[in-house]
């Protein structure tokens, strides 16, 4: 990756392939007669996150000591501030329109073609949690907790979202984060985003994959309704369900056996290798108020860790259940596992790179249709990058280059441009 720089041919290959100066440009700015034009502001935003800038401050400062010179001609930036205005007042619907554009480009042009698991497209969904805050008057539209400090009680007014990102290969792009406001539950929020991505996106997955809170009737029937399948795990304290499946289970060997496997299909001799046992059986109907019955696998994993030689130097043995809509004949009991494994994907690289890299758990504002704009604008941010190194940058390898070096290579590359990065449209005539 030297001697080139990057921001300026990340940005061309963002406008070449899907448009992204356009995009911007198409959304309507409600405000009258801005002193900043609402397109540039959102792609310096875009731009400032790529650049492991992540505050409006740290923006703000940037901008003043000429970082962004070269980024548009003749256009006054924002303050930090002033983004907090003008995300208080952009169109949301429309901006998610952008994310939208960019995921479906992608999929037309094939570059999630390699993103499945057995030929299963897997999208998973998770809650998470991005800040806190203890101050009454900021917190007023977040979720209130209570909390015991020292005998006495403490209030803490915590922001969450729930998003959807597909899992498998590289790269996975996220569908939607979506902020969960005040008084509504995860669950509630889940469902709703369901019904939201098969509205926006058509045909995006087959199914979908979620971790034990989900393992409810309201929910499995939201992703049935939806014309989706779901594979969820299942607690063990979930004594109905679990207790008929071990019914069956019990005093039978397994169905399948499976030894030294990975969930990625790896084919290695040493490293991290599983042993498992697999116990299938469908058709329970032990909760009356889902549309259809259910599949119940119980997985017994054995995880081991193999050095050079074969010998293995440590092992943790783990017993799961997981509950599918899809049956037998269609989905295979180790596919269900590898699935179930892969739902990690969106922890282990969606949430983590979002957190520990890019800071998504920074306060931008209290104010819950800013939180929304930037948690869209992250969305789109995080699948241009992916989009760029593993769709367009060729030579970049994993294994060998640094994301994280990467995303300083993109602030010298801004600070170093010699032309101007962004262009406006222009108006006919």
């Amino acid at each position: 990756m030297k001697n080139k720089n990057h921001t300026l041919k990340a940005y061309r290959y963002f406008n070449r392939v899907y448009g992204l100066n356009q995009l911007l440009e198409e959304i309507k700015d409600i405000r009258v007669n801005p002193s900043i034009p609402l397109a540039p502001a959102l792609a310096s935003f875009i731009i400032s996150v790529l650049s492991g800038l992540h505050s409006f401050h740290a923006i703000e400062e940037a901008i003043e000591e000429g970082d962004f010179r070269k980024f548009i001609r003749g256009e006054e930036l924002p303050s930090a501030d002033s983004y907090n205005d003008i995300f208080a007042d952009c169109d949301v619907k429309e901006l998610h329109k952008v994310l939208v554009s960019i995921v479906q480009k992608a999929r037309y042009n094939k570059a999630l073609n390699g993103n499945s698991i057995d030929g299963w497209k897997v999208v998973a969904i998770d809650g998470f949690h991005s800040f806190t805050m203890t101050s009454e008057k900021l917190g007023k539209d977040a979720h209130t907790y209570c909390m015991d400090n020292d005998g006495s009680k403490k209030k803490e007014y915590r922001e969450y979202g729930v998003t959807a990102s597909y899992v498998g290969s590289n790269p996975r792009m996220i569908l939607k984060i979506k902020r969960i406001p005040k008084g509504e539950g995860e669950l509630t929020a889940a469902r709703k985003l369901v019904d939201e991505l098969n509205r926006d996106y058509c045909q995006y997955c087959d199914l979908i994959v979620a971790d034990a809170l989900y393992a409810n009737a309201p929910f499995i029937n939201t992703v049935l309704r939806n014309h989706k399948d779901c594979v969820i795990r299942i607690k063990q304290e979930n004594t109905d369900l679990v207790r008929s499946a071990e019914g069956l289970f019990a005093g039978r060997p397994c169905d399948e056996s499976f030894r030294d496997v990975t969930p990625k299909d790896e084919t290695q001799e040493s490293g991290v290798l599983y042993d498992i046992d697999i116990w299938d059986e469908q058709g329970f109907t032990i909760w009356d108020t889902v549309d259809q019955p259910l599949r119940v696998l119980k997985i017994k994993e054995r995880k081991k860790e193999v050095n050079a030689k074969g010998e293995v130097i440590d092992e943790e043995v783990q017993v799961s259940y997981f509950i599918t809509t899809v049956g037998k004949e269609v989905l295979k009991a180790f596919t269900v596992w590898k699935i179930a494994h892969r739902r990690w994907d969106v922890e282990n690289s969606v949430f983590h790179w979002l957190k520990t890299y890019w800071n998504l758990d920074r306060r931008y504002s209290h104010l819950p249709e800013v939180i929304q704009v930037v948690y869209t604008l992250y969305a789109i941010a995080y699948n241009l990058l992916h989009l760029y190194l593993y769709r367009n940058l060729r030579s970049f390898d994993p294994k060998k280059q640094s994301k994280i070096r990467f995303m300083l290579n993109f602030y010298k590359g801004l600070v170093k441009l010699e032309e101007y990065l962004y262009c406006r449209a222009r108006a006919p005539g």
